[in-house]
């Protein structure tokens, strides 16, 4: 049975004990949620923190040649929002204020939304900032056959220029991330709604475990706005 299948399942078992306000979000934020890709890449959702006042989860990333962080919270609705990254190589640290949009609600009717933000270069606003428009777009949806199974997903692409670290040595994205090139960068992310990130360039998710969310809105619903 595919993984769709098991979600709806999932889905309508909780919306029985849980009010029917509570939303689907393309991104769980519960911690001690996990999630494993192709070429060893794992990510953990850890533990609470607080960004500039604002209550949010962290995650860690860790791939084969870095470890880094960023911080995220969900809207009322189900919107992602990032709000800070490091890497711990020591070069690359930010705060986002407002944090930036990063994923709309699961019934959200934009395909495009924008986020113009300072970019401090700390954890707090004790660094001078930076202002920066950043632009996503839901650019295709359907059924996504990865590793872990297949799934219902959207690609999120971002035209966001790459920022510099501390000293100027690479570049990174907002999340934290060092990369070497744009065309890393420029690749669409996939997102199933309850799962998470399916797919982003070469990674492909293998497995995914923890708290999921849950909420009323079916696939056909999310299908019919981004088709």
């Amino acid at each position: 049975m595919r993984h769709v299948l098991s979600l709806a399942l999932v889905l309508t078992l909780a919306a029985l004990a849980t009010p029917a306000s509570a939303q689907i979000a393309y991104q769980p934020l519960a911690p001690g949620c996990a999630w494993t890709y192709t070429d060893e890449r794992v990510v953990e959702a850890v533990g609470s923190a607080v960004i500039q006042g604002e209550d949010v989860v962290e995650l860690i990333w860790t791939e084969p040649d870095q470890v880094y962080h960023n911080f995220w919270s969900l809207g009322p609705t189900g919107a992602v929002y990032l709000h800070a990254a490091y890497n711990e190589d020591g070069v690359f640290v930010a705060s986002y204020a407002p944090p930036i949009q990063w994923l709309p609600a699961v019934a959200a009717t934009e395909r495009c939304w924008s986020t113009t933000t300072r970019i401090y270069w700390s954890l707090d606003d004790s660094v001078p900032y930076t202002e920066a428009t950043l632009t996503y777009c839901v650019t295709d949806g359907g059924v996504l056959t990865v590793p872990a199974g297949d799934f219902d997903a959207v690609a999120v692409a971002s035209s966001t220029p790459p920022l510099q670290g501390a000293r100027g040595a690479a570049d990174y994205d907002v999340q934290g991330r060092r990369f070497d090139s744009a065309v890393r960068q420029a690749e669409p992310s996939w997102y199933a709604a309850g799962v998470g990130l399916v797919k982003e360039g070469a990674w492909e998710l293998t497995t995914y475990g923890g708290p999921t969310p849950f909420g009323t809105s079916t696939w056909g619903e999310i299908k019919a706005i981004y088709r």
